[in-house]
């Protein structure tokens, strides 16, 4: 993002000695005086960061839907989902290292290939963070109403229940993001650290129950290519967004180590733990098949299966708590980077204002939050899905629009690389191929083996989508060429 001058105080001194351009240049990211330049620690930003990628519903999830398409092969496309997304990672930490922007991937990808890749990424991050904060409100909705169900509330899956937490999730998480970062750190970070127990409990119970069958796991009798590659498709999925700390970058100390750092943590750090809860929970999950599809969450399976089934429905409430840590986190995030496109004219100037008070841009954060509430109320009202559907379409959705951003990035790391003599090489151009077809493969996926309708619709919704975007903030670049702070073409 082309902005004030401000960010030198931060970027002029750490800036290392590899780094391409320098802060003066044209196309260099230069954060908003308005921000508090510099304040997040390494910790926070981390602690943010992981909090943002709810281990603990990850724990219950990852394992349970690679299960259904890879039986007891799923630690194989976890692991392949790990290693691929780690080498996403490091090439997104490429202009990490380098740059210091608050638009994440739009405001990196302009360091390779100039202006017209901004336009694209932007066109498909900005409806990206509408669907990931639609995804989280709605994931929410399914943990707690089914925790409702279970004390006693029977219509807790119902339009108006199911709106009214919407509404409410959205809302206070909106004005916890709209408080500062400060606060949106600390109530993400304890609320993560409140909910990750439950799972870890019922995970280790489940190791301890003598069910782990490594054996039958490697021997990949089950393996199939077909399943592989659809287990690798899921696995994939859930790192979505992991880059979402690059944002944070003006707001960050030492950006230059600190953002890289809470960016491969995710695949690294995250992506192993939800290996090792595969390789632990995948055998008891694929013997329960039955009941799991009569609906059963996957968490309740596991823990009556390990003895522990008093956890069962207060780990429904623990992972509606861990979403809505999430929540939080990519409310700040997104924010950030409709504040970076509008100050370089793709969208109206007053989303660049940041509250003077609380250093944070309010009025970016309402621009998320009302799609983002309205979208899942139609979806409610107006179809006869249940929330848990809702979620897997708006989820697979949500898929899509990250494909095309994670494909430019990963072959702009290894141009970028590739320009100086001490990063060309065959392994930085092998890793770009082997990220940035796995990635593809995430779209093409859907397309190769479509869902059921309207599942087999949303990779031709996410183009739709994405085509509306860039008509639309093309149009508006156009009509601000004349400001005082012109869009270069």
């Amino acid at each position: 993002m082309i902005e004030r001058h401000a960010e030198l105080q931060i970027s002029s001194s750490e800036t290392p000695p590899e780094a391409v351009g320098s802060p003066t240049d044209p196309g260099e990211d230069v954060a908003n005086a308005d921000w508090q330049l510099g304040h997040l620690t390494g910790r926070q930003v981390m602690g943010l960061s992981i909090a943002s990628f709810v281990p603990a519903v990850g724990l219950a999830q990852v394992p349970a839907y690679l299960a259904a398409y890879s039986g007891r092969s799923s630690w194989l496309a976890m692991a392949a989902s790990v290693v691929a997304f780690t080498i996403v990672g490091l090439f997104i930490t490429v202009f990490a290292r380098r740059f210091i922007g608050t638009g994440s991937l739009y405001s990196y990808i302009r360091h390779v290939f100039g202006s017209w890749s901004t336009l694209v990424i932007a066109a498909a991050m900005i409806p990206g963070y509408i669907v990931a904060i639609m995804s989280l409100i709605v994931g929410v909705g399914v943990f707690f109403g089914s925790f409702l169900v279970s004390v006693g509330v029977p219509n807790a899956a119902g339009p108006g229940i199911q709106l009214m937490i919407y509404l409410f999730a959205a809302l206070v998480a909106m004005a916890i993001a709209y408080r500062g970062i400060d606060l949106s750190v600390r109530s993400s970070v304890i609320l993560t650290a409140v909910s990750l127990p439950v799972m870890l409990i019922i995970t280790i119970a489940t190791a301890l129950g003598g069910n782990v069958d490594l054996a039958g796991q490697f021997s990949l009798d089950d393996f199939t290519f077909s399943s592989f590659l659809q287990g690798l498709a899921i696995g994939s999925a859930y790192f979505i967004g992991f880059e979402g700390s690059a944002a944070l970058g003006a707001e960050t100390k030492n950006p230059h180590r600190n953002i890289p750092r809470a960016i491969i943590v995710i695949p690294v750090g995250v992506g192993l733990f939800y290996l090792i809860g595969t390789v632990i929970q995948a055998p008891t999950l694929v013997d329960a098949a039955d009941k799991l599809a009569l609906g059963i969450s996957p968490n309740a399976v596991l823990a009556e299966a390990a003895g522990v089934g008093f956890l069962s429905n207060i780990s429904d409430l623990i992972l509606a708590v861990a979403i809505f840590a999430s929540l939080i986190g990519f409310f700040n995030y997104g924010s950030r980077v409709v504040v970076s496109a509008a100050s370089d004219g793709l969208m109206p100037s007053a989303l660049t204002r940041i509250s003077k008070r609380y250093k944070s841009p309010k009025a970016a954060i309402i621009v998320l939050g009302v799609p983002s509430l309205i979208g899942p109320a139609l979806l409610l009202w107006l179809t006869p899905a249940s929330p848990l559907e809702i979620n897997g379409y708006i989820a697979t959705l949500l898929v899509y629009f990250w494909v095309i951003p994670y494909f430019l990035i990963c072959i702009g790391g290894a141009v970028l690389l590739n320009r100086t003599p001490s990063g060309k090489s065959l392994v930085v151009n092998v890793g770009a191929v082997l990220a940035s077809s796995t990635v593809l493969w995430l779209y093409l996926n859907g397309i190769i083996n479509p869902g059921p309708a309207p599942l087999n619709a949303l990779p031709y919704i996410m183009i739709g989508t994405v085509g509306v975007f860039l008509i639309a903030l093309a149009v508006s670049v156009r009509s601000k060429r004349t400001t005082k702070r012109p869009w270069q073409p």
